[in-house]
């Protein structure tokens, strides 16, 4: 595929993109739920007691800003009422418009390391801190962890919700929720992944490309992917920094929507993937688990790894919900 194409559903996307496609506060507060838990551990077992109220960042999905009032910055603002502490929200583009751009199209590698020398600088993460991502800011959260870990201050929690932490086989879907030009956008993300989630300037470009895995083409994915294999421990090099960065979590909470459409499979959520056919396999069931590539399997043992199950649509929650099921149970 040309790179002229792309750049021309590029700037078909961008034209008009303003604030106006920001996401109406109603449209956040969809409706109450309840979650059923489903953990590995019903506690932190060996883990010992979390701290108490500690600073709290958090990074946004797809087709979303760091603050608008719509989303992020109502789940910013209920954080600090509740607990009284610092929670900074990450941006990876300056302003709203470049924020939610750079959600849909960017190199996930350059924004993670941006992101981690940036949480390395903040006076006010030097004791501490919880971390929580939205979708796709999920496995970009985990990957701060896993790279930058050892470069900052001890990261005690990192709770995902929607994640897909094993990629997705499908082009995301686009929510009914976005309008406008972010829409647009969204749109056009779907049609340069159709044509080619691996070819050269997608996956370097398109932020989606960048955890597609097609289980049909694994030796594709393995080589041309430049961000999910890597964070994932896949390839014949292993990384032993992740795994014991990773495991060096308090808890790792993993929050799945039951009726995720969105996320294909769903469990990616829970770190299960397809294995070439039409069966998902449960993560304990993996290489990645059996073998500890990531250290989940340490993590597990000791009572940090823990799956939760959300009702629902993908991210489709109240922030009643949200106060309830993550900052009650696990940022308190």
């Amino acid at each position: 595929m040309g790179r002229a194409w792309a750049v021309a559903l590029l700037l078909v996307a961008g034209i008009s993109f303003s604030c106006a496609s920001r996401v109406p506060e109603e449209q956040l507060l969809l409706r109450e739920a309840t979650t059923g838990r489903t953990s590995s551990a019903a506690g932190l077992g060996q883990r010992g007691t979390i701290a108490a109220a500690l600073p709290v960042v958090l990074w946004h999905g797809m087709g979303d800003s760091c603050c608008s009032m719509g989303s992020m910055g109502s789940i910013k603002q209920l954080i600090e009422d509740k607990l009284g502490v610092f929670v900074h929200s990450i941006a990876t583009g300056v302003g709203e418009y470049q924020d939610v751009w750079s959600s849909f199209y960017g190199n996930v590698n350059q924004q993670v390391g941006k992101v981690c020398g940036e949480l390395a600088s903040m006076e006010e993460l030097k004791g501490g801190f919880n971390m929580v991502g939205f979708s796709q800011g999920g496995q970009f959260l985990r990957a701060v962890v896993q790279r930058c870990g050892r470069r900052l201050p001890p990261i005690h929690s990192l709770i995902t919700l929607g994640g897909q932490h094993q990629g997705v086989a499908n082009t995301p879907g686009c929510s009914v929720d976005l309008t406008g030009a972010a829409a647009k956008a969204c749109t056009a993300m779907q049609l340069l992944l159709a044509r080619g989630a691996y070819a050269p300037w997608v996956r370097e470009n398109i932020v989606q490309a960048q955890y597609f895995k097609d289980p049909l083409q694994i030796d594709s994915y393995l080589r041309y992917n430049i961000f999910m294999p890597d964070i994932n421990n896949e390839r014949d090099d292993k990384n032993a920094a992740y795994a014991d960065n990773l495991a060096s979590l308090q808890r790792l909470v993993l929050f799945r929507f039951d009726e995720d459409t969105t996320v294909v499979p769903r469990d990616s959520a829970w770190f299960s993937f397809w294995d070439g056919a039409e069966t998902v396999i449960p993560l304990k069931d993996q290489p990645l688990y059996k073998e500890d590539w990531l250290g989940l399997r340490r993590l597990d043992e000791a009572g940090g790894l823990i799956f939760e199950s959300a009702p629902g649509e993908h991210m489709q929650f109240t922030l009643k919900w949200f106060e309830e099921k993550v900052v009650d149970a696990y940022l308190a």
